[in-house]
This record gives C-alpha cells, structure tokens and sequence, in this order.
C-alpha cells in the first residue's frame, strides 16, 4: 500500500519555494503502466485537493523508489506525466531511494536530467533541514 507522508520542515523554503513536502513510498517492486497510472491517479487527486483547498502553492512531492526494482518506458513516462503535472502547478516532483536497477535505466535515457534524484529521504531532509525533523503521517492510498 502507497503512503503520502507529510513532512514537517521550516527550511523548505529556502530551497524549494516551499514550506513543506510531502512523500509517497512506492511500495510495488516492479514500476510498469499500471503502477505508473495509480501513481499519476494519487498524485491528480492530490494535486486537485491542495488546489481546492488551499488556493496555494502545492507543495513538493518526493517518491521514494526505494522498493522499486524494475522500471519500463511505460513506467517512466508516467513518472514524466506527475513530473509535468506538479510543474504546471509551480511545485516540483523529486525522487529518492533509487536501486541501481531503476538508477541505470534513468541513465540511459537520461530521464535522471529531468529529476533531482536523491540517495535517501534523510538525505533529502539533511540537505533541506539541519534540525531532522520526524514525518507526519497524512494518507495511506
């Protein structure tokens, strides 16, 4: 099951034009069409969510490809879809937790120049906020 985690840090700002970002834990080993659809779903409804009901920015959103173990064309243009869709809404969609499997196949297409990849969510926050602080835990899809 997909998760979306809120993660509550003040020095998003700074970097990112936002004062929070929010994950979601790709949980399937195996990112194809029909993964890559649920996930451009999740994010739709997201994104319409925060529209509606913020009237403001949407903030950052970070996949954790952590579990990921396979990525096809079909999966990366999905993952290209969410990119555009939190573009077209002044925000940005990061990934982090790449197996070298998915980290390869980014390379090769050069998918990974269209992306900041991270090694991990921690560094991610590291990098963002010297105080580390927790995640809050918002929706299970």
């Amino acid at each position: 099951m997909d998760t979306i985690t809120k993660m509550n840090q003040l020095s998003f700002r700074q970097g990112l034009n936002s004062e929070t970002a929010f994950t979601i834990k790709l949980t399937n080993s195996k990112f194809d069409s029909f993964a890559g659809s649920e996930l451009f779903s999740k994010v739709e409804s997201w994104v319409s969510a925060n529209v509606m009901m913020n009237n403001k920015e949407v903030p950052v959103l970070i996949v954790d490809m952590e579990n990921v173990e396979f990525i096809d064309s079909q999966g990366l243009q999905k993952l290209l879809a969410c990119l555009r869709l939190m573009q077209s809404q002044k925000s940005n969609l990061l990934l982090c937790s790449q197996q070298p499997s998915v980290s390869l196949v980014f390379e090769i297409t050069r998918i990974d120049q269209l992306f900041a990849v991270f090694p991990s969510v921690d560094k991610f926050i590291n990098q963002f906020d010297k105080q580390g602080q927790g995640a809050e835990y918002l929706l299970a899809a």
